[in-house]
């Protein structure tokens, strides 16, 4: 049996999951655009994170002239090295699709340390 037609979609990511790399101690955010389809107009109510542990985020409603819907903006609250993952869970008032789901990996690595001033070399005659 074969299907055909046209899929759509409810809303599109861009991008799909928020990868958040970088050194600890430095600002690490990732911004995702969630849009509206014309087809399916929804609202978000409420944002979680599943663990939220490592993560803080922002949900923000835009819209332009040809396009709606919000910004995810997530931000990485782990201060030292290591890989977590979580997920931010949107509740929506949608009776098609109830919950968005967005996937966070995170990868922070050590600072670095500032590096010392090299001390002078001592020449064979200093003594």
């Amino acid at each position: 049996m074969n299907i055909t037609g046209t899929v759509l979609n409810f809303a599109r990511m861009d991008p799909a999951y928020a990868r958040l790399v970088g050194q600890a101690g430095t600002d690490i955010k990732k911004a995702i655009t969630i849009t509206r389809e014309k087809a399916y107009p929804f609202k978000i109510l409420e944002a979680k994170a599943r663990n939220g542990n490592d993560i803080a985020f922002d949900v923000q409603e835009f819209s332009k002239a040809d396009e709606d819907g919000y910004i995810l903006t997530i931000e990485n609250k782990k201060t030292d090295a290591g890989r977590y993952a979580d997920t931010v869970i949107l509740t929506t008032d949608s009776d098609i699709k109830p919950t968005i789901i967005i996937p966070v990996y995170g990868q922070i690595i050590a600072a670095t340390p500032p590096s010392a001033p090299t001390p002078p070399k001592k020449n064979a005659s200093d003594g």
